[in-house]
């Protein structure tokens, strides 16, 4: 029998996905199950959460909670420290865990039974998922009342959808917080192209959002993947330099217009193929200095 695949997942819902999607891409050009590892997921500067377990999606969903793997604890970090001194246990136990953020070009060649380590940001990798029947926006297991609704009315007024990032980023000033300057040419880029519906706001902090754009505030009722579901629904996007509203706008039909900055961190490492060629990019504009 085929040995599965096996992915941990790190960081927020956006993170989440990636790393699924590149599970399921190996799995799929190998003809193998998927396992996702959670073990990993709620652990580092914030806790995000699992969100990614309120969409429909298939394979083996291993505990959050292990003894012997929960970060911080002694047989952890005791393991942890003897894989990755030892090039030969990797290799023995089909480790990869890849050194770089964007899209990392050896994943596609690992075999069967491989355990799969890291953030995985590429929309290659994604859109080969899809090829082997990973939906693109996943169902909701259980949508609300408010994602029922305010995913309709996405749907029927298209709004451009607008997403500012704060939270855990005010705490990484190599990430960068986007500026009003930056989310008003990109409005302004798709008013060019002919976009003319509302503009939505969605935010992890809506107080500190309204001092950059001017638009209807959306959000607070719903999960982080209802949320993110909704605004898949609308007529266009400007992103974040953030994972979450990415996936939010690659849940959308592939034709919708979609602004990105550039370049996506401040201070932070370039990310190489992570923006599908189909986007717009817009210069980034900080809020704070990025001079060292």
């Amino acid at each position: 029998m085929a040995r599965p695949v096996t992915v941990r997942l790190i960081g927020g819902l956006g993170n989440q996905l990636f790393g699924y999607y590149a599970g399921a891409a190996v799995a799929g050009m190998r003809g193998t199950g998927l396992d996702i590892d959670l073990s990993q997921a709620r652990h580092g500067i914030t806790d995000h959460g699992i969100a990614i377990t309120d969409f429909e999606l298939p394979g083996t969903w291993l505990p959050d909670r292990r003894w012997w793997s929960t970060p911080g604890r002694y047989p952890s970090r005791a393991w942890a420290k003897a894989v990755r001194a030892s090039p030969w246990l990797q290799h023995r136990m089909r480790i990869h865990e890849s050194t770089h953020v964007g899209h990392d070009p050896s994943l596609l060649q690992q075999p069967q039974g491989a355990r799969l380590r890291g953030y995985f940001q590429s929309w290659k990798i994604a859109a080969t998922a899809l090829d082997f029947g990973t939906p693109r926006r996943p169902d909701l297991k259980q949508p609300s009342d408010w994602a029922r609704q305010w995913s309709a009315r996405a749907t029927a007024e298209k709004p451009i959808i607008v997403h500012v990032r704060r939270g855990d980023y005010a705490k990484l000033p190599e990430f960068g917080l986007l500026a009003r300057d930056y989310y008003a040419n990109g409005i302004e880029r798709l008013r060019q192209r002919g976009v003319t519906g509302e503009v939505w706001v969605f935010s992890d902090d809506h107080a500190a959002a309204a001092e950059v754009v001017d638009g209807l505030t959306v959000g607070g009722d719903g999960s982080a993947a209802e949320e993110m579901w909704v605004m898949s629904h609308g007529g266009a996007h400007v992103i974040a330099n953030s994972t979450f509203s990415w996936w939010a706008a690659w849940m959308n039909n592939p034709r919708t217009p979609v602004v990105a900055p550039s370049p996506w961190f401040a201070n932070g490492p370039v990310v190489e193929g992570l923006i599908p060629p189909e986007w717009d990019l817009v210069d980034a504009t900080w809020m704070v200095s990025t001079e060292n």
